[in-house]
């Protein structure tokens, strides 16, 4: 069983390319990165936090089952592997998938709040925050979750409006200054993708 050298942390709003980034550094560097997802920690809908109008507000740092991320990190980290429940946002078909993870060289979190939360900062080598231009963001955030997640398009821009530019302005964005690389994603990664890539190349090869 691989033992983890360096956690690297990736953060950014919702439609940054926190996924691609990722699936670049798993052809980097193949078979030696574990990804761990705060999208599978949500708590079920009926724990949620409502907003003014009733409706479910999903951007939220409460949203997630925190003391049960926290168990699975510790695990992961002490070398033992780890099974999620896969987080099926609005396609309840599949909502008993389960993923094994295993430890590898590299471990990557990633999520919106990874350095909201003390205990996921704290635990990090080394911190990413990626960012892209707005209206490119809405975009991508519309193409996902209209055609991945099955959201009507009046209730993805409710969302962006009222949930997600709120959580990104108080929770995201007031971290960027303390990341350890900032990487922009608008046509493709500016050139601080190959910063990222030699610093883990120097840790884990």
């Amino acid at each position: 069983m691989d033992k983890i050298k360096f956690i690297v942390g990736i953060t950014g709003g919702s439609g940054v390319g926190k996924t691609t980034l990722i699936d670049g550094l798993k052809n980097e560097f193949e078979g030696k990165v574990s990804t761990f997802s705060l999208d599978n920690y949500y708590l079920s809908k009926d724990q949620q936090a409502k907003d003014e109008n009733g409706v479910v507000n999903f951007d939220l740092p409460s949203a997630l089952d925190i003391d049960r991320m926290r168990a699975d990190l510790i695990e992961l980290k002490a070398g033992n592997p780890i099974k999620q429940k896969i987080y099926q946002f609005n396609n309840p078909s599949n909502e008993d998938s389960f993923l094994k993870i295993e430890p590898a060289n590299l471990l990557i979190v990633e999520g919106l709040f990874v350095m909201h939360y003390e205990f996921i900062k704290d635990l990090l080598d080394y911190s990413v925050y990626l960012s892209v231009d707005r209206k490119l963001q809405l975009e991508r955030r519309l193409l996902r979750d209209v055609q991945e997640r099955n959201y009507s398009e009046k209730d993805v821009m409710y969302q962006w409006e009222n949930h997600v530019v709120p959580s990104y302005e108080n929770f995201v964005k007031p971290y960027k200054e303390e990341a350890d690389l900032i990487i922009t994603n608008n046509d493709k990664f500016d050139e601080n993708i190959h910063i990222l890539t030699s610093v883990i190349h120097d840790k884990i090869v």
